[in-house]
C-alpha cells in the first residue's frame, strides 16, 4: 500500500542489554530511534561516544554508523525502532534531519518519555495487526513521533506542560499567539513592536524560558519559514507575500530573509525550483 507521503515500519522492538553485551557498531539503510529506559551505556553516534542519561531518545540517520555499548554492572533497558522516511515527507522535517548527531540527542522529561514509550507500544500492536489499514495507522504514528521530537528538539524544547511542574503564563501565550497571527493572517500586516521597557523586559526573559527562543527570534523564524513555503507552493510575488506575512514593504522582507537564508527570496525560489 503506498501512501502519498512515505514513511514505513521497519521493526519495533523492546531490548534488554546484559551487562558487558554490546551492539556494534553498524549502519541501516533506513532510520532509527533509539530511547534509553534505564541503565547507562555507551552509545556511539556520529563521531564519538557519549553515555547518556536515563529516558534519553536519539536518531539516527540513514547510513550513520551507531552502536549501543553497556558496561555498567546492571541490564540497559532500549526501545529501538526502525523505519524508512522518503524524501517529501523528510524535507518537512529537515529542521530535526539536517541537526548534526550531537544535536539530535533529547533528554526527555517524564510525560514526554511516557507519550513516546505509548506510542512505541501502539506501533508494536499496529505491526502484528491483521487489520488492512495498518499501514495508514502506522504512518500516522511514526509521524507524530517525528512531530514530537522535532517540536521538543527545535521548536519548542521547553513547552511541557503535562508534568503538572509548570504553569501556562497567560501574557506569553498571548504573545505567542500574536506572533503566530502576524505571520499566518495576512489581515494582521505591520510592524510588531517589542518594548525595552521593564516589564517587556520580563515577558521577553519569560517568553524565552518556556519556548526556548526569544520572541522577535520566533517572529523571524516563522517569517522565514512561511516565506520559503509560499515561495514554493503559491504563485504570489515576493511583494505578496511580504503582505501575507506581516512585512509592509518588500524591502523588509528582501533583507530578512537576505540575512536569515543567505540569498534573496527570487534566487531561493530559482534554485529550489531546479533542485
Amino acid at each position: 500500500m503506498n501512501l502519498p507521503a512515505d514513511i514505513r515500519l521497519l521493526e519495533v522492538w523492546f531490548r534488554n542489554l546484559a551487562p558487558a553485551e554490546v551492539i556494534d557498531w553498524h549502519a541501516h539503510r533506513h532510520e532509527e530511534f533509539c530511547l534509553i529506559l534505564d541503565g547507562t551505556p555507551t552509545v556511539g553516534h556520529g563521531a564519538g561516544k557519549i553515555v547518556p542519561r536515563t529516558a534519553t531518545l536519539l536518531l539516527f540517520k540513514e547510513g550513520e554508523m551507531h552502536g549501543v555499548w553497556n558496561s555498567g554492572p546492571a541490564p540497559t533497558c532500549l526501545w529501538l525502532l526502525e523505519f524508512r522516511i522518503d524524501a517529501a515527507l523528510r524535507d518537512h522535517f529537515r529542521e530535526l534531519f539536517e541537526r548534526s548527531p550531537q544535536e539530535r540527542v533529547l533528554k526527555l522529561s517524564p510525560s514526554q518519555r511516557q507519550r513516546f514509550s505509548y506510542t512505541l507500544q501502539k506501533l508494536t500492536f499496529e505491526k502484528h495487526s491483521p487489520d488492512s489499514l495498518k499501514a495508514f495507522a502506522e504512518s500516522a504514528w511514526l509521524t507524530l513521533l517525528l512531530v514530537n521530537m522535532t517540536r521538543w528538539l527545535v521548536i519548542q524544547p521547553k513547552l511541557d506542560f503535562a508534568d503538572g511542574k509548570e504553569e501556562i503564563d497567560p501574557q506569553c501565550l498571548e504573545l505567542w499567539q500574536k506572533i503566530h497571527r502576524q505571520v499566518f493572517q495576512s489581515t494582521s500586516s505591520g510592524p510588531m513592536l517589542f518594548g525595552l521597557n521593564p516589564s517587556h523586559d520580563s515577558l521577553r526573559h519569560r517568553f524565552r524560558k518556556i519556548f526556548g527562543i526569544s520572541p522577535q527570534g520566533m517572529l523571524l523564524r516563522l517569517r522565514m519559514d512561511r516565506a520559503k513555503e509560499l515561495l514554493q507552493t503559491s504563485g504570489l510575488s515576493v511583494k505578496e507575500i511580504a503582505h501575507e506575512i506581516g512585512y509592509s514593504r518588500q524591502h523588509d522582507l528582501t533583507r530578512a530573509f537576505h540575512k536569515y537564508i543567505g540569498t534573496s527570496p527570487s534566487e531561493w525560489k530559482n534554485r529550489s525550483r531546479d533542485a
